[in-house]
């Protein structure tokens, strides 16, 4: 069975723009079908946002169409019991996420986001690469 993962927006992003990083690591784990990742809504809209404003409309399409394909996607509407239950220990923007995890019993939320510190799932695209003992790029992202 393989490792079920949550990803963050951000993972996908820095991915992208830095291909030596460990979140590129991350991603290529997940193109080799090594884990299984989960993402929301959130995030699908949050990637989309961003490819649209930072590079053009096709690349956020394709990133679309990618995540939608290579993830298994949470429904907001599936986890909002569980965001009433964290609505004050966590930032709105990331409500949706942690949801999504504690509903699916992810052990990982990967991010870089100081924001899910307090949460024992969390975990920096460097400490998963190090607990899937691959060597890591020096950066934390």
């Amino acid at each position: 069975m393989k490792l079920r993962v949550f990803i963050d927006t951000n993972i996908f992003i820095y991915a992208f723009e830095y291909p030596e990083s460990n979140s590129a690591k991350v991603i290529n784990l997940l193109n080799k079908a090594e884990i299984e990742a989960i993402i929301s809504e959130q995030v699908v809209n949050e990637v989309i946002k961003y490819f649209e404003r930072y590079h053009n409309l096709e690349l956020a399409r394709y990133f679309r169409r990618y995540m939608l394909e290579a993830c298994i996607l949470v429904r907001r509407d599936s986890v909002l019991d569980i965001m009433k239950e964290y609505e004050n220990q966590i930032k709105d923007k990331d409500l949706e996420q942690l949801a999504a995890v504690k509903r699916l019993g992810v052990k990982y939320l990967l991010a870089y986001d100081r924001d899910f510190e307090k949460f024992e799932e969390y975990v920096t695209p460097k400490e998963f690469i190090k607990i899937m003992k691959m060597k890591t790029a020096e950066s934390d992202y």
